[in-house]
């Protein structure tokens, strides 16, 4: 499995990428909305995770750029905030990720998450 994890904040990029490491589970991170489009255009990924409130292109617009730009336009998409509202917006309902997921990380959904957007549940 191999996913993108577009994520601004480098604490929360070095736990999610040991968590997820630790499931055999290939982690790629994008620290900018800017770095996770080029990316999604270059490789192919099983999911991106997709961090909503970032500075800049935020993560609804990568996810935007993803379904019409990635290699990939129906990768699965998960989207993760710490801003449990941003999840009710039409923007969050467009994208139809297979997680909608809130901070603090729960390890477990969001492992289960990646393994059904990969296929493997």
């Amino acid at each position: 499995m191999k996913v993108l994890y577009v994520e601004d904040d480098r604490d929360s990029q070095d736990l999610v990428r040991k968590r997820l490491q630790a499931e055999e589970i290939e982690v790629y991170v994008a620290d900018s909305g800017v770095l996770a489009i080029q990316m999604l255009k270059q490789a192919d990924f099983d999911a991106p995770i997709l961090d909503i409130m970032m500075p800049g292109i935020d993560g609804f617009q990568v996810g935007r750029s993803a379904r019409k730009e990635a290699r990939n336009k129906d990768v699965p998409i998960i989207l993760l905030t710490a801003h449990p509202r941003a999840l009710r917006e039409g923007e969050a309902k467009w994208l139809k990720p297979v997680a909608s997921l809130t901070k603090p990380v729960n390890f477990e959904k969001l492992i289960a998450a990646i393994r059904k957007a990969g296929g493997r549940q």
